[in-house]
């Protein structure tokens, strides 16, 4: 019998966890010139994990880590971005805008580029078309209930047309800090996904079915895509240099879940990188 991970009982971990761990600190000293001008990051972090969510194949890859915080426009790429402050605020990747805050609850726009796959990325994806890259416009709301705990919801689209879709990402996220430069963080979460992200990502065409690819046709719906829960850490080993990683557990859920492509639904991952951050 196959576990599996309702929000049900990560909401009550959590809600348990809270109250032991309201005496931690949380934001780690950031420096003085941080207050006006730039702040930037920039190293390098090698992870592996899936090649596809529901492989059972894995990749190793090398990226940069990039961050860069003007104001309040963020550039951020390879989790750079939530280097720069060392703050409840996860960072997404791509450009962010904050758009507005009252008291506890902000709001931030953006754009990132969306990778897409290949179907030459794997043998069990041959035959199968392309995702293509595109462009995905994001709108998230941030609600921190104090300086440890906070929840974020994150609307994705895809602007070009390109058959990319909607999601909608909502993470809970305590960060406690271990030491005067180190810090650790819990994350959970759950991805909804509209039909069209759904049959780009885990369908199988019925045009390609029995011509290009043995597998049989699968025309999922829309509904929730995975659930996940992670830990991650930050550690400045000097004043400038930042150690940083993480490992994340996720299960596929719903029609994703019943996809003939989710060959192994529940999956890890793990990184580890190296970043200089610094201030203007």
């Amino acid at each position: 019998m196959q576990r599996s991970i309702t929000c049900a009982p990560w909401a009550l971990a959590l809600g348990l966890a809270l109250p032991a761990l309201a005496t931690a600190q949380l934001r780690m000293p950031v420096p003085e010139e941080s207050r006006s001008g730039y702040t930037w990051s920039l190293g390098a972090s090698i992870s592996n994990g899936a090649s596809y969510p529901g492989s059972t194949e894995r990749s190793t890859g090398i990226r940069p880590v990039i961050g860069l915080e003007v104001g309040r426009f963020t550039l951020s790429s390879g989790g750079g971005g939530s280097l720069l402050d060392f703050d409840l605020d996860a960072r997404d990747s791509g450009v962010t805008a904050k758009l507005l805050q009252w008291e506890n609850l902000r709001l931030s726009a953006g754009l990132r580029m969306d990778g897409g796959r290949k179907g030459s990325d794997e043998p069990m994806l041959q035959g199968l078309p392309d995702v293509e890259r595109t462009l995905r416009g994001r709108l998230s709301v941030i609600y921190d209930f104090n300086k440890h705990a906070s929840v974020r919801s994150t609307l994705s689209q895809d602007l070009l047309g390109r058959d990319g879709g909607a999601t909608l990402q909502t993470t809970a996220r305590y960060e406690i800090q271990v030491s005067p430069y180190s810090e650790i963080a819990f994350a959970l979460g759950f991805t909804l996904a509209d039909s069209t992200y759904m049959q780009g990502r885990m369908g199988v065409p019925l045009s390609a079915s029995g011509v290009s690819t043995p597998l049989p046709a699968y025309v999922p719906g829309g509904g929730l895509f995975s659930q996940d829960v992670g830990l991650e850490f930050k550690s400045a080993v000097s004043d400038r240099w930042v150690v940083f990683g993480g490992v994340r557990y996720s299960q596929l859920r719903g029609n994703a879940r019943r996809s003939p492509l989710a060959v192994k639904p529940d999956n890890y991952g793990i990184s580890l990188g190296l970043a200089y951050r610094c201030c203007r």
